[in-house]
């Protein structure tokens, strides 16, 4: 969840540095550092709590440097503390390290070095690095890094730096994403190559067990048996700095207002469509036809806001191809033992293709000789590269920490798949083009959402100091209601529970009492009787209803004491219409209490410890 960023060469590391960790500062905010190599002097140390602009503060104007890494945090062992803040000095101050992910045996290992006399300065589990590596010095920076990979256990992507050697980089992966940008002369690492900020697009992503070791004109990469590995760089699209926030006052409100674009893309502006034979092409797949007609059964796998998109995803599979269908928490898949059979098709969700729950169970999956295809945002991502196989939502940079945009793409990329198999499985020409036409008309209908943010904004007034905040729907609008109870949660710290609204009367109708808003979402469909039952149920017991529809019915509106009114739609596509004003409530209910909208507390973008 942490940014990683190195640079060796002739310009100047610690601008390059900076630069990288800008763009990576979306990761984790808690605090950020930076060490800078040079030769002929001790390794100079700059770290500092709160937000990268902190760090900034204190660096000096100007700083002669051969070499730097940087760092930016979320905490996992320890406080938020300079102390704690990487990078992280050895005891004798000739190596840092910086590290993303957990160590297991830390406890084990900083014992038996505090017995040695080691004196530790930090909280963490990753100042053991350093100072293993500072033991084993004496060997040489490359076997000092191999002999410390032999005594930790973990996830970790790292970055040393030397004293004695101040051009040399060393990184080293297991679990947790390093890449590496190959200049003209100077050599860049880090854990995206969006860090690399268009100096170079020849990257080489590290895989799981392998070290790389950079000087400004070589690079080698080896196993951690020391075994020369033979690599060849590849090209990636540039990426255009992501940090301009376009004119608007935050990201999220950016990501909000790009989804008709961003959901264009997942379309392939329209090159994904086929509308003389009602279905889709999606390439990537690595699946003949006559495979997809064998699929008895699809798992979705996800965490938080892609779970919920698997969720709707296993709605439409079947709805449209009718083929038994599930989306799975990946932190259960993963430990409980999954039954894999070879009829079943799995499908990884992922905006950033860094989850490492979901890498984890998408691992276990593949060991039972499962078939696994990806939804990922990221291109060259480690699930997107573990897969080999899936679809690209092409939704673009997403800084925010509360996703959005990667959302609707997720689920725009399911329709299409659902649709595809559909047609293969059942629906008729003319249901296709039917689901393709509205498909299309997505686009246009967010952006007339978009347009009613005073809605919004009077809705967030109404519940930004009320403790507790339910969402509520029926059928493909249950996991909605849970992906705007998580947005809600994610950035206000509103205590908000999303459920299916036919199981208010198991439980959550006890949370009910005079005022409770509650956000009912009713769409066109055969469950709209319930859910008008439901809303009664709610009201009666002093609730304020807050409904989000695309029917101008009077029933809703005498139900409800504010309405807010979105375009019509199919039912099945709905979902991605009636989350919006869900987005824009959590945004601006946030922007009302004052918090930091892009970077809540105790949470980071991507998700890469356990």
């Amino acid at each position: 969840m942490c940014g990683i960023v190195g640079y060796t060469g002739p310009k100047k590391p610690l601008n390059l540095v900076i630069q990288g960790l800008r763009c990576l500062e979306y990761r984790g905010y808690d605090s950020s550092g930076i060490v800078l190599a040079e030769k002929g002097s001790s390794l100079k140390l700059f770290k500092k709590t709160g937000p990268l602009a902190a760090l900034e503060a204190i660096l000096p104007e100007t700083v002669k440097a051969d070499s730097a890494i940087g760092h930016t945090r979320w905490a996992t062992h320890g406080g938020v503390t300079d102390a704690n803040a990487h990078p992280h000095l050895s005891w004798k101050g000739n190596v840092a390290v910086v590290h993303n992910g957990i160590i297991d045996n830390y406890r084990k290992l900083r014992a038996d070095l505090e017995a040695e006399g080691v004196k530790f300065v930090s909280e963490t589990d990753s100042e053991v690095i350093a100072h293993l590596a500072e033991k084993y010095l004496e060997l040489g920076p490359k076997q000092a890094v191999l002999k410390t990979l032999e005594r930790i256990q973990g996830t970790f992507g790292l970055a040393f730096v030397f004293k004695a050697h101040p051009d040399l980089i060393i990184g080293a992966r297991n679990g947790s994403p390093l890449a590496v940008g190959v200049g003209d002369g100077e050599m860049f690492l880090a854990s995206d190559p969006m860090a690399f900020g268009g100096h170079t697009r020849q990257v080489i992503y590290l895989q799981d067990r392998e070290i790389v070791i950079l000087r400004p004109q070589e690079w080698e990469i080896r196993d951690f048996k020391n075994e020369v590995l033979e690599k060849t760089t590849q090209t990636v699209d540039y990426i255009e700095n992501p940090s301009d926030k376009g004119g608007f006052e935050h990201f999220l409100m950016k990501e909000i207002s790009e989804q008709p674009d961003s959901i264009n893309r997942a379309l392939g502006q329209g090159g994904r469509l086929v509308p003389d034979f009602g279905t889709v092409k999606l390439g990537g797949l690595n699946l003949e036809k006559r495979d997809l007609l064998g699929i008895k059964r699809v798992v979705y796998l996800g965490m938080g806001t892609a779970l919920y998109a698997g969720q709707i995803g296993a709605r439409l599979m079947e709805t449209w191809a009718r083929v038994p269908s599930q989306a799975e928490d990946s932190s259960e898949v993963r430990t409980g033992n999954p039954i894999v059979d070879q009829d079943t098709l799995y499908i990884a969700v992922s905006q950033s293709g860094e989850t490492m729950d979901t890498l984890s169970a998408v691992q276990e999956i593949m060991h039972k000789g499962g078939r696994v295809l990806g939804i990922v945002n990221a291109v060259g991502s480690s699930l997107a590269r573990l897969c080999g196989a899936g679809v690209y939502t092409h939704s673009g940079p997403e800084m925010s920490v509360a996703s959005t945009k990667a959302f609707t793409g997720q689920v725009t990329i399911m329709a299409l798949l659902a649709l595809m198999m559909g047609r293969m499985k059942g629906l008729s020409l003319s249901q296709g083009q039917t689901f393709i036409k509205e498909m299309i008309g997505i686009p246009d209908n967010i952006r007339q959402v978009l347009k009613d943010t005073a809605i919004a904004q009077n809705w967030a007034k109404q519940i930004a100091h009320s403790p507790s905040v339910l969402f509520l729907g029926r059928g493909l609008q249950a996991p909605v209601a849970g992906e705007g109870a998580l947005k809600l949660k994610e950035i206000t710290y509103i205590h908000a529970e999303g459920f299916a609204a036919g199981s208010l009367k198991h439980g959550p109708l006890a949370l009910v009492k005079e005022g409770t808003p509650a956000v009912f979402l009713v769409t066109q469909g055969d469950s709209l009787d319930r859910v008008l039952g439901n809303m009664a149920e709610v009201r009666a017991r002093g609730g304020r209803m807050f409904t989000i529809s695309n029917l101008d019915d009077s029933r809703i509106r005498h139900l409800s004491d504010e309405f807010w009114l979105v375009p019509t739609t199919c039912e099945e596509l709905a979902p991605l219409i009636t989350v919006v004003p869900l987005q824009l409530l959590a945004y601006e209910t946030a922007l009302a209490l004052g918090r930091d909208v892009d970077r809540p507390r105790n949470l980071a973008k991507s998700v890469t410890t356990e």
